[in-house]
C-alpha cells in the first residue's frame, strides 16, 4: 500500500472554477439530437408522440383508418376503486378516451417534431385548403393539456370520444384470462356529455361511487387563425367534486395566462435535465437514453403515484395494474445512478401509507404481528395478497417485496439518509424477512432449506434461487445496518446464524444456477429470476474464478434457449455481461433490444404496452459506465472497446457520491468525485497510477494506492471535497462531448 498526500497543485479558485458540472452542457443544442422527429405521422399507438406530466398524459397520432388524427387522454390514477376482488378488474386502470382531429380536406404531407428539451410537440397538417399547426404539451406544473393551432385551415372539427369505463382485461382478444362474472353484473354505467359554465364536460360514473371527469374548452377568442385548446381530467369521490375540480382547473389555467403558464413549463423541464449529463458514442443508443430521461418525468413526479404499466397513456392491454415480480423493480431502477431519487419515492411513500396493507397481505393471520409481503401484482393500495395455495400453480411469489426494497435501499444509500434508512427502511425489511424466517426449517444437513415457493414464470420449485437470493441479500443487509448504526437488534443472532447456515444455490454443472432444487432449466425463459444473485445482487462475482465461470455458464445456459425471451431478457443480459467486464457484448445485447423490440416512439409491448424493459436498458447502458460492489466504485468497468468516447457527470453512487468522468481515444482521463460526507472511497479505474495528476478543493488529497494490478485506490475524503483523477495532459475545459454527425434525431417515423 501507498500512501500520498498530494497538495493542492493549482489555487482553491481555480479548482472551483473548473469542477465538471451540467452547467457546462448546451442542453438545448445537445437534446435537439434526440427530439423524435416524424416525416410522417403513423396510425399507431406504438408510434404516435408522448407526453406527460406524472399524472395526465396523451399520445398524438393518426386515426387508425386514416381519417384524421386522435388525441388519445390518460390519467394514470384513474381506476375501479372497487373494494374488494382482483386488481386487474376491481382496481382495474380505466382508459378515458380520445379526441378526434378531422381537416376537412385532403391531407397532402404532415410533420411532427417533439422537443425533449421542451417536452412540446408541434405537428403541421399539410390540406387542400392550407394546413393546421398543432403545439401541443402537458403542462409540467398544472393538470392541463394544452394545444394551441394556427393556419388557414380553420374548419377542422375536434370531437370528443369517450371510452368504455370496464377493465381493459375483459378485451376478448385475451383469451388467457377469465373475468368475473361478479364484476360483469355490475357494470359501470354510461358517460354523459354536457356543457357547463361554457366548459364541456364527459362525466363518468363509477360503481364504486368515484367518478372521473374529462373537461376541455376551446378557445377561439385569439386574434387570426389560432384558437387554444384546453384539456384536463379529474378524479374524485364525489360527482360533484370531481365536475367542480375539473371547471376550476380549465378557468383557473385560462384567467393566469397559457403564455406565463408555458414559460414556467419549459423552466421545469430545463432544470429537470442537469440532475446528471452522460454521452455515448452512438447516436442511436445516446438518443433512446435521453427519450428514456425524458419519459420518466413524463411517467411521475415525487407527490404522484407509482408508475404501473401504462404511465400515464392508456391502451388495450391485460396489464391494467402494477406487477411486482419484475416489472416495477426495473422500471425504478435506472433512477439512482442518474441522481433522480426523488422520482422513486411514490414507491416509498405508498410503503408508508399502506403498510397495513403489505402487512394483511400475508396469508396467515398469525403472522401478520412481524411480517409483510405483497403478490404479483396489486392497484395503488397494494392489497395482493400471497396465494400459498396456488404454490402448484406457480403463484407463489415470496420475495416480490423483499426484491423492491432492494432499490428502496438503492434510494436510502444514494441519498445519504440515515433518517429514512432507519425509520422506514430497517422496519419494513425486517417484516419482509419475517416472513422468510416463518417458513425456512431446518433439514437432517443442518442447513436451512426453503419449501416449495415460485420461481416467477417458470415452475415451483424448494430451496427456490429466486428465494435464496433474496433472502440472502436481506439478511445481510440487516446485519450490515445494524453494524453501521449500532442497532444491536434483539434477532441479529438468529439472522447470522441463518444466514451462516442457509442452503447453498441449486446449480448443475452444465446450467450453472437453476431454478431451484430439482427443477433445471429445460426451456426458453424470459426472466432472470432465479440469477439474482448474480444481478442486480452482486453476491456471486467474477472476482473469484470459480464464480467467474459460473456466471458464464448460467449466462450462456438463460440467454441461449431461444423463444420466451422478451426485450428484458436482452437488458439483463447486457447487465451480466457489464459485471463480467465484457462492453461489446453488453452494448449488442442492447442494440438487439432496440432494433427488435424497441418501438419508433421508444415504448414496448407484449400483448399491450408495458413500461419496464426501455426504462431497464438505462440502469444496463449506466453500468457500462459506473456501478459498486463489495464498497468498490468501479469507473468504465464496460465501455465497449470501440468506443472512442465516453463521459458523465453527476452519476450518484453508494453513499451519495457523485461521480463525473471522460474517457478519451479510447482510455479514461479523468474521475471526478464529489463526497457528501467524510469518509474513505474506493476506486477502481484504468488510469495509470503512476503517470496521474490530483487536484482537490479542500487544499490536499488523502489517496492510498491499495491494489496497483487491479488499479484501486482509497480516498479519504472531507465532507464537501471535490477531488480529481486525471492523465498529466488533461484539461479541465475539454468539452464533455462531440456532437454526432450521422444517426442523430432516430426515433419518430422517417420516410
Amino acid at each position: 500500500m501507498k500512501r500520498l498526500c498530494v497538495l493542492l497543485f493549482m489555487p482553491l479558485c481555480m479548482m472551483q472554477a473548473q469542477i465538471i458540472t451540467t452547467a457546462d452542457i448546451d442542453w438545448k443544442t445537445f437534446l435537439s439530437q434526440h427530439d423524435f422527429i416524424w416525416d410522417t405521422i403513423p396510425p399507431n399507438y406504438y408510434a404516435g408522440a408522448i407526453l406527460g406530466n406524472g399524472l395526465l398524459g396523451t399520445n398524438f397520432y393518426a386515426s387508425p383508418q386514416k381519417q384524421g388524427y386522435r388525441l388519445d387522454i390518460g390519467r394514470s390514477d384513474v381506476n375501479e376503486m372497487r373494494p374488494e376482488g382482483h386488481a386487474l378488474y376491481y382496481r382495474a386502470r380505466l382508459p378515458i378516451g380520445y379526441f378526434e382531429i378531422n381537416p376537412v380536406s385532403t391531407v397532402s404531407s404532415e410533420k411532427m417534431r417533439l422537443s425533449l428539451y421542451d417536452a412540446t410537440a408541434n405537428a403541421t397538417i399539410t390540406t387542400e385548403q392550407g394546413s393546421i399547426d398543432f403545439k401541443t404539451y402537458v403542462d409540467a406544473n398544472k393538470d392541463v393539456i394544452v394545444v394551441e393551432t394556427t393556419g388557414k385551415e380553420t374548419d377542422f372539427t375536434f370531437n370528443w370520444k369517450p371510452s368504455k369505463a370496464i377493465s381493459p382485461r375483459t378485451n376478448p382478444q385475451y383469451t388467457h384470462t377469465t373475468t368475473p362474472k361478479e364484476y360483469l353484473e355490475h357494470p359501470n354505467p354510461e358517460a354523459i356529455v354536457t356543457i357547463q359554465n361554457n366548459i364541456n364536460l364527459c362525466i363518468q360514473e363509477l360503481y364504486s361511487g368515484y367518478t372521473y371527469v374529462t373537461a376541455w374548452k376551446i378557445d377561439k377568442s385569439r386574434s387570426g387563425n389560432k384558437q387554444n385548446i384546453y384539456i384536463t381530467v379529474s378524479f374524485e369521490n364525489s360527482t360533484e367534486q370531481a365536475i367542480t375540480k375539473s371547471i376550476q382547473t380549465i378557468q383557473e389555467y385560462v384567467k393566469s395566462g397559457t403564455e406565463n403558464a408555458y414559460k414556467q413549463h419549459l423552466q421545469w423541464w430545463h432544470n429537470y435535465y442537469p440532475a446528471s449529463f452522460v454521452h455515448f458514442a452512438e447516436a442511436k443508443v445516446e438518443s433512446f437514453y435521453w427519450i428514456q430521461q425524458y419519459k420518466l418525468a413524463c411517467l411521475t413526479r415525487s407527490d404522484k403515484q407509482i408508475i404501473d404499466l401504462m404511465g400515464p397513456w392508456t391502451h388495450t392491454t391485460p396489464w391494467p395494474a402494477i406487477w411486482w415480480n419484475l416489472n416495477t423493480q426495473l422500471t425504478y431502477s435506472p433512477l439512482f445512478t442518474a441522481n433522480r431519487l426523488e422520482l422513486s419515492e411514490p414507491v416509498w411513500s405508498s410503503f408508508k401509507e399502506n403498510l397495513q396493507s403489505l402487512i394483511n397481505n400475508v396469508p396467515e393471520e398469525e403472522w401478520r404481528k412481524d411480517a409483510a409481503a405483497i403478490g404479483r401484482s396489486s392497484s395503488y393500495n397494494l392489497a395482493s395478497p400471497l396465494r400459498k395455495d396456488l404454490v402448484e400453480q406457480n403463484q407463489y411469489e415470496v420475495g416480490n417485496l423483499t426484491w423492491m426494497m432492494y432499490y428502496y435501499w438503492l434510494y436510502c444509500d444514494y441519498k445519504n439518509d440515515r433518517t429514512e434508512t432507519i425509520e422506514h427502511f430497517y422496519p419494513l425489511l425486517k417484516r419482509c424477512i419475517a416472513y422468510y424466517m416463518h417458513i425456512i426449517y431446518k433439514g437432517d444437513d443442518g442447513k436451512y432449506h426453503l419449501p416449495l415457493t415460485a420461481s416467477p414464470e417458470y415452475k415451483p420449485a424448494e430451496d427456490c434461487n429466486y428465494d435464496l437470493a433474496i433472502l440472502r441479500w436481506g439478511l445481510t443487509t440487516l446485519l450490515q445496518l445494524n453494524t453501521t448504526y449500532s442497532l444491536q437488534d434483539s434477532q441479529r443472532a438468529h439472522w447470522r446464524n441463518v444466514l451462516a447456515n442457509l442452503v447453498d444455490y441449486p446449480r448443475d454443472e452444465v446450467q450453472g444456477f437453476i431454478i431451484g432444487k430439482d427443477v433445471k432449466l429445460t426451456s426458453s425463459h424470459r426472466h432472470y429470476s432465479h440469477l439474482l444473485m448474480i444481478y442486480p445482487f452482486r453476491m456471486i462475482t467474477p472476482d473469484n474464478p470459480d464464480e467467474k465461470e459460473i456466471i458464464y455458464k448460467s449466462l450462456h445456459h438463460w440467454i441461449g434457449q431461444k423463444g420466451a425471451l422478451q426485450g428484458y431478457s436482452y437488458t439483463g443480459a447486457s447487465s451480466i455481461c457489464s459485471f463480467l467486464r465484457k462492453g461489446d457484448k453488453a452494448i449488442e445485447y442492447i442494440n438487439a433490444l432496440l432494433d427488435k423490440y424497441i418501438q419508433p416512439n421508444t415504448l414496448y409491448k407484449e400483448s399491450g404496452p408495458v413500461i419496464e424493459t426501455p426504462l431497464s436498458a438505462v440502469t444496463s447502458l449506466q453500468e457500462l459506465y459506473l456501478y459498486s460492489y463489495n464498497n468498490i466504485l468501479r469507473v468504465f468497468p464496460a465501455v465497449p472497446n470501440y468506443w472512442r468516447e465516453a463521459s458523465f457527470v453527476n452519476f450518484r453512487a453508494p453513499k451519495g457520491l457523485l461521480v463525473s468522468a471522460t474517457r478519451s481515444d479510447y482510455k479514461t482521463v479523468c474521475i471526478q468525485v464529489e463526497a457528501p460526507q467524510a469518509g474513505k472511497y474506493r476506486i477502481q479505474t484504468d488510469l495509470d497510477l503512476d503517470k496521474f495528476k490530483t487536484a482537490s478543493s479542500k487544499g490536499k488529497l488523502e489517496m492510498d494506492i491499495i491494489d496497483y494490478r487491479q488499479g484501486i485506490v482509497e480516498l479519504t475524503l472531507k465532507a464537501g471535497e471535490v477531488a480529481r483523477l486525471s492523465t498529466a495532459d488533461y484539461n479541465p475545459e475539454s468539452p464533455l462531448f462531440k456532437e454526432h454527425t450521422s444517426g442523430i434525431n432516430s426515433y419518430g417515423l422517417k420516410k
